[in-house]
């Protein structure tokens, strides 16, 4: 009888650790997002500075251009709110694409960097970072403006093609989800997957029709962007952590994207008038 107590206090003891490790709760999540300046092609673009660029000679209405905003610095990253595990998202960066008619030079290709630095606050513990940067590709076709129909398949001069054929952005879908390993901060030696996501809360991420896709180089289905022309498109993503893979659906259910997490190649044409 007093063998088996002193088994039973072993085990009990071995478990205890176990028993009191916990998945991070909530975060902060930060995030430094720029170009990769030394990857801007041709030579004709302008690099106002790592989170800003223009290209091409005015007709009239400005540069066409691409923004990062709520990018942050390597000093002093972008802060979003407490991101819940499991909870909604928090906003994050933003990225606008100045869709403007040209002529002359227009940027044939950038990459877009994103580390992360991560700290949990329920239960608190030590900031993990920097995490990253990681890549991956997106497809950008800037169309000629005065074709009908437009290579998104639908006519000029109406919806999205109203002031002439829109540009598109397409991203892979399979490279949407973040996994990082994190250690519980109340037993360190218990690690744990997370999954991190980013996804856009404007709208504008979702499918794209087939004919779109195919200019972009893609497979339909695909998901992406197509931005107007004349104007200035701003694509808000916010931040999400997850205890288990998030599962991205077909185009048009969900519209998640990892652009803060990663580093954003853009192939676009010369404009034509």
């Amino acid at each position: 009888m007093k063998k088996t107590l002193l088994s039973a206090a072993f085990a009990a003891a071995l478990l205890a650790p176990m028993a009191q490790a916990t998945m991070v709760s909530t975060w902060t999540v930060g995030t430094w997002t720029r170009f990769d300046t030394a990857t801007v092609q041709p030579a004709g673009v302008t690099v106002i500075n790592d989170q800003s660029l223009r290209w091409g000679t005015s007709t009239g209405s400005g540069q066409s251009g691409i923004d990062i905003t709520q990018g942050g610095t390597s000093v002093s990253p972008f802060l979003s709110t407490p991101v819940i595990t499991n909870g909604a998202g928090a906003d994050n960066v933003i990225i606008t694409h100045f869709n403007q008619p040209i002529t002359g030079t227009s940027l044939d290709s950038v990459t877009i960097l994103s580390t992360l630095y991560l700290t949990p606050v329920v239960p608190a513990g030590s900031t993990a970072g920097p995490i990253g940067p990681v890549t991956f590709a997106i497809n950008f076709e800037e169309t000629p403006n005065g074709a009908d129909p437009c290579a998104n398949g639908a006519p000029n001069g109406s919806g999205v093609n109203v002031n002439g054929c829109a540009d598109i952005f397409v991203i892979d879908k399979q490279s949407l989800n973040f996994a990082f390993q994190f250690p519980d901060p109340d037993a360190p030696a218990t690690i744990r997957t997370y999954f991190l996501s980013f996804f856009e809360k404007t709208g504008g991420f979702t499918s794209l029709p087939a004919a779109a896709c195919g200019a972009a180089g893609a497979t339909a289905p695909c998901l992406g962007f197509m931005t107007p022309e004349g104007q200035n498109t701003p694509a808000q993503f916010a931040v999400t952590i997850t205890s288990q893979p998030i599962t991205i659906p077909e185009p048009g259910t969900l519209g998640l994207l990892g652009i803060a997490l990663t580093g954003l190649a853009l192939s676009r044409r010369r404009r034509k008038l």
